[in-house]
């Protein structure tokens, strides 16, 4: 369960929220799609602001005139940048200015950049439901941005009031045109279809899983068997010359990567072409 977890496949949609923008240089606007990703298309329609990461480049185009959005930025850049960090931070934002096209209804919606919002995650961008999803709901509650419910909750009740928290829950599109009485099924596959008829949708699998980097600057790790070459580029070291062993009299002095001061080590033959090559010097971790 924690390896499936940590893979994190999820169906969704892509959906794509058309823009024009000022150019923060004159001479007309800017104009493109602002596109998310969404585990839960069918409460699009109740979609009330979007929200993206400090990262953006929609962010940093708002920012060249705005010098208090673009301090905002700084904030959240130099804030925590890990799921489990932002779950525990106040939540902040700061409006861009910007509105972007809601791509069903035609509706302008306010562009935000949220703090809870990371640009290593899907698109670097949310759609946000407040009426719907814990954060969205706790930061629009904030701000006193619109909560528009778009799922019959379990009771029946299409307005609960007062208001006090989202409903998360799959249920009956509500408040949602031509979508109003489908499931969650029906309503994605309905809603996903009309998008992709506009160029602007489609459904879509993520993953969670992200690179990640192995290599570290120790003498003491494991040899990554790979020399670099000028003419050939990254050359695997042949079967016959591994094991690539490590120098035993080396004596890390505290700075740098210390196999880069070995020159019997880091310099080597490319196995291609015959010229002078370097070798790798960076370990694995594991």
């Amino acid at each position: 369960l924690m390896q499936k977890n940590w893979i994190g496949k999820s169906h969704g949609v892509r959906i794509g929220f058309p823009y024009q923008s000022p150019s923060p240089l004159g001479g007309g606007e800017a104009s493109g799609i602002l596109w998310v990703f969404t585990t839960r298309a069918d409460t699009l329609m109740g979609a009330t602001y979007v929200a993206v990461a400090a990262e953006h480049p929609l962010a940093l185009h708002a920012a060249q005139t705005n010098p208090q959005l673009a301090a905002f930025i700084d904030e959240c850049r130099r804030g925590g940048v890990t799921e489990a960090e932002l779950a525990t931070q106040e939540k902040k934002g700061m409006p861009t200015g910007l509105t972007v096209t809601h791509p069903l209804t035609g509706d302008a919606l306010p562009l935000w950049v949220a703090n809870y919002v990371l640009m290593g995650y899907g698109e670097g961008a949310v759609m946000a439901v407040p009426a719907h999803d814990e954060r969205d709901f706790a930061f629009a509650s904030q701000f006193g941005l619109p909560i528009k419910p778009v799922i019959r909750t379990r009771i029946g009740g299409e307005t609960p009031a007062p208001w006090q928290e989202a409903y998360a829950d799959e249920g009956v599109c509500i408040n949602s045109g031509p979508y109003d009485g489908l499931n969650f099924t029906q309503a994605v596959d309905a809603i996903a279809a009309d998008l992709s008829a506009k160029g602007l949708g489609e459904k879509k699998v993520t993953w969670r899983l992200r690179d990640w980097g192995v290599s570290r600057q120790r003498y003491w790790g494991t040899p990554i068997p790979i020399i670099h070459c000028a003419g050939c580029g990254a050359v695997p070291v042949p079967d016959e010359q591994l094991p690539v062993v490590l120098p035993e009299h080396l004596i890390p002095d505290g700075s740098g990567n210390p196999l880069n001061k070995y020159p019997e080590f880091l310099h080597c033959i490319c196995p291609e072409c015959g010229q002078p090559a370097r070798r790798e010097t960076d370990t694995m971790d594991t």
